[in-house]
């Protein structure tokens, strides 16, 4: 495989990481996977490969602040001692953590993401509910095993979230697209805390940023990487957060739509999984409305100011929030 000039890692050598890692730089291959810098976020990724076929994954994120790089760090370790490094649901291991460079070097598993099995579902060649009942799996074993208990939902922080959201768009402070639509989204939040209150709210360490990028099908486990710093919390973040990237990526159910115009055969795939029937959970109709929210301020208001992956979200978006209020109604 012939030698690629990635974008250099910052204020590291790569020579120097190599060593460090008790590597030869004359043997060792870089690949650069990703580069992403924009004013908001600064990424690379590149991929080692050694001599000897061993591969690992350098990330590095200068754009990281060191809480927000030590939290990192933590939820690795707490996610993957919460799963063991034995079973079938694994965190990928972190081989080495630089601080002060905002640099984490990781196993690389051999496999396919769940994101690239439901693109091949897509055209017949891969099982899109074995993908979704597996992530879910996933998901229920680390709750299952961080478990901190079972406490009733209330909603006071969820509705003064919404009403300064709501508050904030009335009086022009934050501009979002589709103003009336959003405050529409706000309206349904209160109706959708009214029905969850005192419902059962489990608590556990969550993943954060459960999408279908962040896990891998190796060989001997499903892996996960990229976990956000969320601690333990209501599990039903790490649900509406996979399922309305899901949905996102793949669309809504055009027939046998179920909760939130997500297909029934997707949310049956979830329950299987997962062990818990999550399309008939109040509290998670709240979790999904807040999540709709939190990813609708992230939008530019004027369209033109969008890019199309942009657009082609928020037009998803809009379409889940109104078939969950239909739903809902």
């Amino acid at each position: 495989m012939p030698q690629t000039s990635p974008v250099l890692l910052q204020g590291l050598s790569l020579d120097a990481l190599a060593r460090d890692l008790g590597l030869a730089p004359a043997h060792v291959q870089w690949r650069q996977i990703k580069s992403v810098k924009t004013e908001r976020e600064d990424r690379q990724v590149l991929l080692l490969e050694h001599d000897d076929d061993a591969k690992l994954v350098v990330k590095q994120e200068p754009s990281l602040s060191a809480r927000r790089f030590d939290s990192l760090l933590e939820s690795y370790g707490t996610l993957g001692r919460a799963l063991g490094d034995d079973g079938a649901f694994r965190m990928v291991p972190v081989i080495l953590a630089r601080p002060e460079d905002r640099l984490v070097v990781l196993a690389h598993v051999p496999g396919l993401t769940a994101h690239a099995r439901l693109e091949a579902a897509e055209i017949g060649l891969d099982q899109r509910a074995e993908v979704i009942e597996s992530c879910a799996a996933w998901l229920g074993q680390l709750h299952r095993a961080s478990s901190v208990g079972v406490t009733a939902f209330e909603g006071g922080d969820v509705l003064h979230r919404v009403r300064k959201f709501a508050r904030d768009v009335r009086e022009g402070v934050r501009p979002v697209a589709y103003p009336k639509r959003f405050l529409g989204l706000c309206a349904f939040m209160h109706k959708a805390v009214r029905g969850a209150e005192g419902a059962p709210r489990q608590q556990a360490l969550r993943h954060g940023d459960a999408h279908s990028r962040n896990f891998i099908f190796g060989a001997e486990a499903l892996f996960a990487v990229d976990p956000t710093s969320r601690g333990a919390g209501p599990v039903a973040l790490d649900i509406a957060r996979y399922m309305t990237r899901l949905a996102y990526s793949f669309g809504v159910a055009e027939e046998g739509a179920g909760h939130a115009g997500l297909a029934r055969a997707d949310w049956q795939a979830l329950a299987t999984g997962y062990e818990h029937p999550w399309e008939d959970d109040p509290v998670l109709t709240v979790f999904l409305g807040l999540q709709l929210l939190n990813d609708w301020v992230q939008m530019p208001d004027a369209r033109e100011q969008r890019t199309s992956s942009q657009q082609h979200r928020l037009s998803r978006l809009v379409t889940i929030f109104q078939l969950l209020r239909e739903q809902c109604d």
